[in-house]
């Protein structure tokens, strides 16, 4: 069975040598996204809800590129600078996840820019 690896060209390339979505059979992984657009560019300031909405339409974009959606995710890694930001991530999070909630782990970690807020990577299985 062979595997697929994708950079949907919705999103940056990547900065280092990794796939943002892996498809073998019905499991999907992903990268760790997060509020980045095509060009590079951080969306979203200083603003979790922002950043992390623009983090899960990445998540989205590589979960499509490899025929999953946000429905089949089964578990979500979150990666958070700060959990004074903790409500406005997780009221941004459930405008995406509001019907079929993820298994979810939120961890405090620095994160490769100094700008971004937050990082998600996902594990899903299409049905």
């Amino acid at each position: 069975m062979t595997v697929q690896r994708v950079n949907p060209p919705t999103m940056m390339k990547p900065f280092g040598s990794y796939c943002q979505a892996t498809r073998r059979g019905n499991i999907v992984a992903t990268a760790g996204v997060a509020a980045i657009d095509k060009d590079g560019k951080i969306v979203g300031g200083n603003d979790i809800e922002a950043q992390t909405r623009a983090t899960l339409d990445n998540l989205r974009y590589a979960l499509e590129s490899v025929g999953a959606s946000l429905a089949d995710v089964l578990k979500v890694t979150v990666f958070i600078t700060d959990f004074a930001n903790y409500k406005g991530f997780n009221k941004a999070f459930d405008e995406y996840f509001a019907n079929n909630p993820p298994a979810r782990a939120t961890v405090r970690a620095d994160l490769v820019l100094k700008e971004l807020l937050i990082e998600i990577d996902a594990i899903a299985v299409v049905a």
